[in-house]
Formats: structure tokens, sequence, C-alpha cells
């Protein structure tokens, strides 16, 4: 074999390993793309995902804050028209002064207030134990001697207890109604509007909410 047949021998078989290389090389940038496509589109699904959780997320996080702000809108809404019930009916107090509630004069009412505080602490309190009334300046031209005789004689007939009852130098800031009061201090009831709404308050709220924001 001649030089130039060996020459061209090599060239040749070094052409078809080229060819195989190159052949291979193909085959694996082939393989190698279409994995890559494969986790490219895998990406992208896993990116939509993610973005349409977020969004959901965003979208619940939207709705809780409106949900809340509109509690919030609404309580601040009863809020503000129960107090306005509340004080139309400290308000109204002057009008029962004048003409009575339920065919019953505020006198009447005055002492019927009187009573329920007495009654409140008679129980217990020792026979003829004193027990003064403090009212607003106004209410104090209410009571006089024969209404406190009449609240005297209907405790010792209901409770058999002989208490003094007796209306106080000192006044107090009120619509109406009467705090009753150990002459030493140590024991009172307060049965003033403003403390009777306090006590019932949690029923006269429910009452007005549903008087007010009931649906029809």
């Amino acid at each position: 074999m001649g030089t130039n047949e060996i020459i061209e021998k090599i060239k040749s078989e070094a052409h078809a390993e080229y060819e195989r290389i190159i052949s291979e090389a193909k085959e694996n940038a082939t393989k190698k793309l279409e994995e890559a496509k494969k986790e490219l589109e895998l990406q992208k699904k896993r990116s939509i995902e993610a973005e349409e959780r977020k969004g959901a997320e965003e979208k619940e996080r939207i709705i809780r804050a409106a949900r809340q702000h509109g509690r919030k809108l609404k309580w601040m809404v009863e809020e503000e028209m129960i107090e306005k019930v509340f004080q139309e009916a400290l308000k109204r107090m002057k009008e029962v002064k004048r003409e009575g509630f339920k065919e019953n004069t505020y006198p009447t009412i005055l002492a019927g207030l009187i009573l329920d505080g007495a009654m409140s602490i008679a129980t217990g309190s020792r026979q003829g134990e004193e027990f003064e009334l403090l009212v607003s300046e106004e209410d104090a031209s209410y009571i006089d001697q024969p209404m406190l005789k009449r609240i005297h004689d209907t405790l010792r007939r209901d409770k058999g207890v002989d208490l003094r009852l007796s209306l106080s130098r000192e006044r107090i800031k009120t619509a109406g109604g009467v705090i009753v009061r150990r002459r030493d201090g140590k024991i009172e009831v307060s049965n003033t509007v403003e403390q009777r709404m306090a006590r019932f308050s949690t029923g006269l709220r429910e009452d007005i909410v549903k008087t007010l924001f009931s649906e029809k």
C-alpha cells in the first residue's frame, strides 16, 4: 500500500469518526433540547400555578378585609344609633316629668325607684337604721314627707324592717331617679335613670338593634 493510499485511508477513517461524533453530538443536543423544553414547560406551569395561588390568596385577603371593614362600619353605625336612642331616652325624661308615663306621674315613678332601691338593701339592715336619698336639685321638689311615709310603711309591711328615710342635702347630676345610701355611706344602690339604663344595657341594645337593623 502506497503512502498516498495510507493517507487517504486515514482521512477516510477520520471522516467516519468525525461523522459519528457529529451524529452523536446532534442526538445528544436534540435530547438535551427536548429535556430543556420539558423543564421549561414544567417551570412555566409551576409559575402559572404559583401566580394563580398568589392571585387567589390576594383575592381572599381582599374579601376578608372588605368583610372586616363592613363589620366595623356596621358596628359603628349600630353604636351611633344606639347612643342616639339612649340620649333621646334621657331627653324624654323632661317630658315624663311633665306628663308622666303610662298613666303614672313622675312622683309616683320616683317613689317606685326609691322603694326599689330601699328594698334592695333592706334585708340585713338593723331596725331603725337610717338611709338618705340623693337626687337632683329638680327632683328634690317631688319628695315630701307623705311620700317618705308611704315608702316607710311599705318597707315595714313587705320587708319587716323599720328603716328611716330622709332626703339628703347633697345633690347629684342625673336626668332622673335616686341613689339610696346608708347614712354612713358604706352601702348604696343607684337607681338613677343612667345607672338603670347601664344595668339593662345588654337587653336594651339587643332590642334596639332588632328594631333598627333587623331586615324587614
